[in-house]
């Protein structure tokens, strides 16, 4: 099982920075829940986690994961991360440290993502505009 769970993340990592949505869906159950950041309402099933990647992709956003580590125990895993959040058109963005919880099914699907960060988790880089972000209408994003 620790593998199923260790390919699981190790693939949600490859599709973020392979902009690979189509990969990101495979990973997931279709009853699955995933809760991005944590507090906010959770996407139920795989159409809206796919429209939850939509949000996160859409006008030139790209999502890449830095500084990656894993924890897996049982069918669970942690995963750590920086995610460089790119505005392509604007060379805007900002870097979100997370800390993403998975559990994963007998099949190697994901059946719950909780992702915990918040504004303090919320860096600038020095080399590109900012964008303004409040977590709480990130988490009212309709």
């Amino acid at each position: 099982m620790k593998e199923m769970v260790q390919a699981a993340l190790d693939n949600y990592v490859l599709a973020y920075k392979n902009n690979d949505k189509n990969l990101f869906r495979s990973l997931w159950d279709d009853a699955a829940i995933f809760e991005d950041p944590v507090g906010a309402e959770p996407c139920n099933g795989i159409e809206a986690i796919c429209a939850f990647w939509d949000f996160g992709h859409s006008n030139g956003m790209e999502i890449t994961p830095t500084n990656v580590e894993t924890v897996i125990c049982a069918n669970e895993g942690i995963l750590k991360a920086v995610m460089q959040v790119r505005n392509t058109n604007n060379n805007s963005g900002m870097d979100i440290s997370i800390v993403d919880h998975f559990i994963v099914n007998e099949s190697g699907k994901i059946i719950s993502g909780r992702a915990f960060w918040d504004e303090t988790s919320i860096s600038q880089p020095h080399d590109i505009n900012s964008i303004d972000i409040n977590v709480e209408d990130f988490k009212d994003r309709g």
